[in-house]
């Protein structure tokens, strides 16, 4: 059965469905299970009661159908006549039959159409140098500020824009503006290229639907500068082609298949389409249409006002996949439920290839590109974002909230090849890296391969150092000789224990000998390092070397909040076979930190920042011993609020591979330990900016140096193998004794 002859029956039985007292909707689709039913035509059902969108799904065996939305949901059992009963003309009939002798299912879901309940946007930390898809556009209109999301860029050949909300978009010439740098910034105006609503037929002439509108609400905005813009999705990363749907090739099978995108109000969303030519109002006796009915995933972000204009993507099947654009959001139907969440709200959609084709634009994908190659999955605030709430404000405040676009960075799902790709260009175009990622992206190639590269002493396919084992350090591990270990010993004697002597000691007896430098992690003493190249930075008034020395030290307090960097289990059980030449639990490391945090990144980032509102300050070190002692309680934390044991255990109880199934599991069991440790680890950074400035004395510095520090004067010190140097256990003495 096809999507026309769905249409069809809908079309001659329109007037009689929606003369039913308590029916508020149609749309077309597969037929829902309700959790219990036999998914069989015609076989008789296990499970009584309503049918709801939350309560039932599509399944394998489900067939097309009618959906017909009711308000109230009332048994057969209760029509009759009498007085007790509904009149049977009333009930929704379970078949649609038609002319010719065709047959259409019909599918009752019991909604609660309800007003949503606005939330206030979230202070996202937005890039500073780019824009794309996914970023949120604004527009002043009588005094308040509209907001929209910016979908998509388009082009005629001639002009490149920026695809959006026509709500937002205004009358042409409308100044359109966005959030650069934590200042509202004009990036174009409106074009007189608008879509509001047209004809069916219009859109879809082989298709049967009579006295109907399909809502787009498209505008384009023309930009100022193309420059300033890349054709990638925030959050989603470069985009495939665009899926190209029309009157002859629109199908079912497009049901149940799982859309991702990026709103600028929820961030991240993910979800399935529910239903094609969602009847959603009916005006003066013609009927309104949505191309897409989208429902949310369930225990995700919903889409909210201000996410109209993004672009829904069908979610890439393999990991080499790209999202795939499909649908442009004009709105939402919010849904009240009995159970679980109590209002999710639905994203109302139309077709991408539809807009492109009645505005003669066509899709951009490959515009800027190369140049922020690691927009990704995890693009809102990082600990460094968070790590500004413990400032304290004033001069610092100011001044670490005028650089956040330097330091956080997007950190993107890419493999290896993807990686070395984007700092090859990089390099070669000379491009900045957030400096929270230098110490990875950057200090830990080698420097024949990547300007700025401090890994030096190659060994097999890898490198000894030294940058890679100022990462961490495995305090977790028993000496010999009475089974403690050096998170034990630094804590109970700090003036004896966390010392480069002791720790050189303690290794040597392990056997792990300078040798073997990476088996010698230091992570605490490139702390203590970095607190005292603040404080100098500050004393001497040099605010750019404070900035980058203090963007690059939240890439370590991050290392630092992670139980694994801190674990001699950080890729799993050491000496224990997991077959097939790795060690039991191999994997965990990048599926738990990188993978299960990207795939429920917007979940994270609001729990991260319900714990950060939660917390009192630490009280500010005065030293750098201090500061490495700080990093060691942090470790110890960590540790104890999520054991290394425990996580490698559920990771190999998922299955102990990189799949989504492991990501889920993880993410279940662990995601209230996770937000805790990265909430921890943003205080333990704004502490040690807020101790070093002090220390320094920050508070005399001239007002007019409180500024964001140019990029270009960032990555020249970062390139820099003298600044902060990248040194190994047995040469760092001299420079925290100093």
């Amino acid at each position: 059965m096809s999507v026309r002859d769905l249409l069809d029956a809908r079309d001659q039985y329109h007037y009689h469905l929606m003369n039913k007292t308590n029916v508020v909707g149609t749309a077309i689709g597969l037929y829902l299970f309700r959790k219990g039913d036999v998914a069989t035509p015609g076989a008789k059902k296990k499970a009584k009661g309503e049918r709801r969108f939350d309560n039932s799904a599509v399944g394998d065996a489900s067939w097309p159908c009618v959906l017909v939305l009711v308000n109230e949901w009332i048994d057969d059992a209760h029509f009759g006549g009498s007085e007790e009963k509904h009149e049977p003309f009333e009930m929704v009939p379970k078949t649609l039959f038609l002319p010719d002798g065709r047959t259409v299912p019909v599918c009752v879901v019991k909604v609660s159409p309800v007003e949503s309940i606005p939330s206030p946007i979230p202070k996202w930390h937005w890039p500073g140098s780019l824009l794309g898809g996914g970023v949120p556009i604004n527009v002043s209109v009588q005094g308040r500020l509209k907001t929209a999301t910016a979908g998509c860029l388009v082009s005629d050949g001639h002009t490149t824009y920026a695809l959006t909300n026509r709500h937002v978009c205004g009358p042409a010439g409308t100044r359109i503006s966005a959030l650069i740098r934590n200042r509202q910034v004009v990036v174009g105006r409106s074009s007189a290229r608008q879509l509001t609503r047209l004809p069916f037929n219009k859109l879809y002439p082989g298709l049967p639907m009579r006295s109907t509108y399909v809502n787009l609400e498209v505008g384009l905005i023309e930009l100022d500068n193309v420059n300033d813009w890349t054709s990638q999705v925030y959050g989603l990363g470069p985009i495939g082609p665009l899926l190209d749907l029309n009157d002859h090739n629109l199908s079912l099978r497009l049901i149940g298949e799982e859309v991702v995108a990026h709103g600028a109000h929820s961030g991240e969303l993910s979800g399935r389409i529910q239903a094609l030519f969602y009847r959603y109002k009916s005006v003066g006796g013609y009927e309104y249409v949505s191309d897409f009915l989208i429902a949310p995933t369930a225990g995700r972000a919903c889409t909210q006002p201000g996410d109209s204009g993004t672009v829904w993507h069908l979610a890439p099947k393999l990991e080499s996949d790209q999202p795939l654009p499909l649908a442009v959001e004009w709105g939402g139907q919010t849904f009240a439920f009995p159970t679980g969440t109590e209002r999710l709200n639905f994203a109302l959609a139309t077709t991408l290839s539809n807009v492109c084709h009645l505005l003669n634009v066509e899709l951009v994908q490959e515009h800027n590109t190369g140049v922020m190659p690691y927009w990704g999955q995890t693009g809102h605030y990082s600990i460094a974002s968070f790590a500004a709430s413990f400032t304290g404000g004033g001069k610092l405040g100011t001044l670490m909230d005028a650089n956040l676009d330097r330091i956080s960075f997007a950190r993107g799902d890419l493999d290896p090849k993807r990686i070395m790709a984007a700092l090859k260009d990089a390099r070669d175009n000379a491009d900045f890296v957030p400096l929270a990622d230098v110490p990875d992206l950057v200090w830990k190639r080698f420097p024949n391969s990547v300007t700025g590269g401090r890994d030096n002493r190659p060994a097999g396919h890898g490198s000894t150092g030294p940058e890679h084992p100022t990462h961490y350090a495995d305090i977790d591990e028993p000496r010999p000789s009475d089974g403690q270990t050096l998170r034990q010993l630094s804590l109970a004697n700090p003036a004896t224990n966390l010392t480069v002597e002791f720790w050189q000691a303690f290794y040597d007896e392990c056997g792990h000998t300078s040798s073997s430098p990476t088996k010698r992690g230091l992570l605490p003493f490139r702390v203590w390092q970095f607190y005292d190249a603040m404080v100098l930075a500050v004393q001497q008034e040099k605010v750019a070397d404070y900035v980058c020395a203090a963007g690059l030290l939240a890439h370590y307090v991050g290392d630092a909040c992670q139980p694994l960097h801190g674990s001699m289990l950080a890729d799993g059980f050491p000496n224990q076979n997991g077959g097939n030449g790795s060690q039991l639990g191999e994997g965990v490391h990048s599926v738990y930190e990188t993978k299960m945090i990207d795939r429920f990144a917007t979940d994270l980032i609001t729990a991260i920042a319900t714990k950060v509102a939660q917390l009192e300050s630490l009280p500010e070190v005065t030293s750098g011993a201090q500061a490495a002692l700080a990093t060691v309680e942090l470790m110890d934390r960590s540790a104890k609020t999520l054991p290394p044991t425990d996580l490698v255990n559920a990771y190999i109880r998922a299955g102990g591979t990189n799949h989504a199934a492991e990501r889920d599991a993880l993410w279940e069991r662990f995601h209230n330990e996770t937000a805790t440790l990265m909430a921890d680890g943003a205080r333990v950074l704004g502490m040690l900016w807020k101790s070093a400035w002090i220390a320094g004395n920050g508070p005399s510095i001239a007002a007019n140096k409180i500024v964001a520090i140019e990029p270009s004067t960032l990555r020249e010190l970062y390139e820099n193998p003298a600044f902060v140097p990248s040194l190994t256990l047995d040469e760092i003495e001299p420079v925290v004794n100093s």
